[in-house]
């Protein structure tokens, strides 16, 4: 095996480590709460404590890192959900409803920053976790603004899509509810 080939499993060894741990940093975080320890984190990440300090040196960056992680994957499942046979205005909009109401397991699991906030935001402050993702509203901002719906409607959408999502298993939203909210910001999200 040459060395760019050891180098090249290396890499992709170091990636999967790197994944691991802000896999299991992010069970543990919404599972048990902020206050995790590294110790912890390494343990159900499968790697040692000085493994996980050589890709986080502290807890602050291992925590930075679990918002970037958490707001890129719920792009991917977002982006997963945008039917490309679709060629009018709305695509955007209705995989955001698809995305955040369809019974996605992994849409559940990321939905967005705002779950993690909800449980680091108490002992690390909400305007720090923000700001390790500052463009990420931008980011989201700017895709409903270049979907072609009006702006007023894309906003009652994205909200009411939301609001859907954060109600998911809970008593306050029963299948039926969600079903006919769902179909009904879909249509919002047609304008023929």
């Amino acid at each position: 095996m040459s060395s760019t080939d050891r180098s090249g499993e290396r890499v992709r060894d170091a990636e999967r480590t790197r994944r691991a741990v802000l896999e299991a940093a992010h069970r543990l975080v919404t599972t048990r709460g902020a206050g995790v320890s590294m110790a912890d984190v390494a343990e159900a990440a499968g790697v040692t404590k000085g493994g996980l300090t050589h890709h986080f040196k502290s807890r602050d960056e291992l925590l930075a890192a679990l918002v970037a992680h958490v707001v890129e994957r719920s792009w991917e499942e977002l982006m997963a959900h945008v039917d490309i046979t679709e060629n009018g205005p709305g695509k955007f909009a209705r995989a955001y409803v698809r995305a955040l109401t369809g019974g996605s397991a992994a849409a559940a699991d990321v939905y967005s920053t705002t779950g993690l906030i909800a449980h680091l935001g108490a002992e690390v402050g909400l305007e720090h976790l923000e700001s390790l993702a500052p463009d990420d509203s931008q980011r989201l901002n700017a895709a409903f603004e270049a979907d072609g719906l009006p702006l007023p409607v894309a906003w009652v959408v994205r909200y009411a899509a939301e609001g859907l999502a954060l109600s998911l298993g809970t008593n306050y939203l029963t299948e039926t509810q969600l079903d006919v909210a769902r179909e009904e910001l879909l249509a919002l999200t047609r304008l023929d």
